[in-house]
C-alpha cells in the first residue's frame, strides 16, 4: 500500500466513524419512517353514511322483449363481422364475433317454440363454414362462399326471425305471485 501521510489517515478514519455512526443511529428513524401505524383517533372518526333506498325498475321478463334485444345485438355483431372481413382482422377476433352471435342465437332459442328453434339452428348453420375456415390462412379462405353465407344469414334473419314475424311463437312465462 502506498505511504499515506498521517493527516489523510485521520480524515479517512473520522469519515469512516462518521458513516458508521450515522448508519447505526439512523436505523431506528428509518424503521419508524417506513412502519405503518394506525392513527390515533381513527376509530373514533368512523363515518357511516345513511343511504336512502332507491327503487329500480324490475327487469323485463317478457320473452318478446328479450328476443328483440338479442336480435338487435346479433345485427350489431353481424355488422362487425362484415367489417372484420373487409379489414381482414385476425382470426381470433373474428372467431370471437361468431361466438357472440352464436351465444345470442342460443339465448333466443330458449324464448321460442320448437319450429322457431329449428329456424334458429339453421341460422347458426350459416356461420359454420366461416367458423371452420378461420383455421386456414386468408389466402386459403373462400371469400365468395363466406360472403354468400353471410348474406343468406342476414336474409334468413330478416325474413324468418324478426320479432314481428314470429308473433305467437314465444314461450309463455309463468309469473310467480307475490
Amino acid at each position: 500500500m502506498a505511504n499515506l501521510n498521517p493527516h489523510k489517515k485521520a480524515v479517512i478514519a473520522i469519515a469512516g466513524l462518521l458513516v458508521l455512526s450515522l448508519s447505526l443511529s439512523s436505523c431506528d428513524t428509518l424503521r419508524q419512517k417506513f412502519t405503518r401505524k394506525k392513527k390515533q383517533g381513527e376509530e373514533d372518526q368512523t363515518f357511516i353514511p345513511v343511504l336512502e333506498p332507491e327503487e329500480y325498475p324490475a327487469p323485463e321478463l317478457s320473452p318478446e322483449h328479450n328476443y328483440k334485444e338479442n336480435y338487435d345485438l346479433i345485427k350489431a355483431w353481424y355488422s362487425d363481422l362484415w367489417t372484420a372481413i373487409n379489414d381482414r382482422d385476425t382470426a381470433k377476433y373474428t372467431h370471437y364475433i361468431i361466438t357472440e352471435v352464436t351465444n345470442h342465437i342460443t339465448q333466443m332459442e330458449k324464448l321460442v317454440d320448437a319450429p322457431t328453434q329449428a329456424n334458429l339452428v339453421k341460422l347458426a348453420g350459416f356461420l359454420d363454414y366461416y367458423k371452420a375456415s378461420l383455421d386456414y390462412s386468408w389466402q386459403a379462405r373462400n371469400f365468395s362462399r363466406i360472403q354468400s353465407d353471410l348474406r343468406e344469414f342476414d336474409r334468413f334473419l330478416r325474413d324468418h326471425l324478426r320479432a314481428d314475424r314470429i308473433q305467437g311463437h314465444f314461450v309463455k312465462v309463468i309469473q310467480a305471485s307475490p
